[in-house]
C-alpha cells in the first residue's frame, strides 16, 4: 500500500523464541536476507514461522523478571535515603516563574536531594538508574515488571494481515502489538522483516 520501497526477512536481532520441542520444524523461518546465515541461529530462535510454533511469552517472561529485579534494586537503594521528588515539580515552578526561580536553580535543587545526589555523584549508580528514577520506576513493582515484559515483542511498526500499517504510538500501540500475534489461527505466519520506507 505504498508504505515501503522494499522489505525482506531479517528482523536483525529481534528473533522469536521457538516453542520447546519444535526446534527442528521445517516451517520455521531461519534464513535472513541481511543477517547471519541460518546455521548461526541458535536452534531455539527463529525469524518467524507459524504462530503455534513460536513461544511469544518466553522472552516477555524473562524481561518481566529482569524488570522486577531492577525495581527491587532501585527500591532497596532508595530505602537508604530520604524520599525524593521527581524533577517535574521543580521544572514546573521554573516555568511559572522563570525570573524568580530560573531553570538552572530548579535543576540544581532537584539534584541536591540526597537520593538524587548519591546517584549523580557515583558513575556506577548513574549507569544503573536514570536521571528521573522516581518517575521511571514508579511506585508499583508489578506495573514496572509488566511494562518490561510488554516492551520485548513490539517493533516500530506492525503490518496486519488485513494490510493495515500500524506505527508506534505509546502504550495502546504496545498493548495492541502484544495482543495481535496471539489472535490469528495457529497456522498464521508471523515473521520479522526489515523494510525501507
Amino acid at each position: 500500500m505504498g508504505e515501503w520501497d522494499y522489505w525482506f526477512v531479517s528482523g536483525a536481532n529481534c528473533l522469536f523464541a521457538v516453542l520447546p520441542g519444535h526446534e527442528d520444524d521445517p516451517r520455521l523461518v531461519r534464513y535472513g536476507e541481511w543477517a547471519e546465515s541460518s546455521e548461526q541461529l541458535p536452534r531455539d530462535r527463529c525469524r518467524g514461522g507459524p504462530r503455534a510454533l513460536l513461544d511469544l511469552d518466553a522472552d516477555r517472561e524473562v524481561a518481566a523478571h529482569e524488570a522486577a529485579r531492577r525495581w527491587d534494586d532501585w527500591a532497596s537503594f532508595a530505602a537508604g535515603h530520604p524520599p525524593a521528588l521527581p524533577p517535574g515539580p521543580y521544572l514546573d515552578r521554573a516555568y511559572l516563574d522563570p525570573l524568580g526561580y530560573p531553570e538552572r536553580r530548579a535543576r540544581a535543587e532537584y539534584a541536591s536531594q540526597p537520593l538524587i545526589r548519591a546517584i549523580l555523584e557515583d558513575p556506577e549508580l548513574a549507569d544503573r538508574f536514570p536521571y528521573d528514577p522516581i518517575r521511571h520506576f514508579g511506585p508499583d513493582r508489578e506495573v514496572y515488571s509488566a511494562d518490561g515484559g510488554a516492551d520485548v515483542l513490539p517493533t516500530p511498526a506492525l503490518l496486519a494481515l488485513d494490510g493495515r500499517w500500524v506505527e508506534y504510538g505509546g502504550p495502546d500501540y504496545r498493548r495492541g502489538f502484544n495482543a495481535y500475534p496471539d489472535a490469528p489461527p495457529p497456522e498464521t505466519m508471523v515473521v520479522r522483516v526489515l523494510y525501507r520506507s
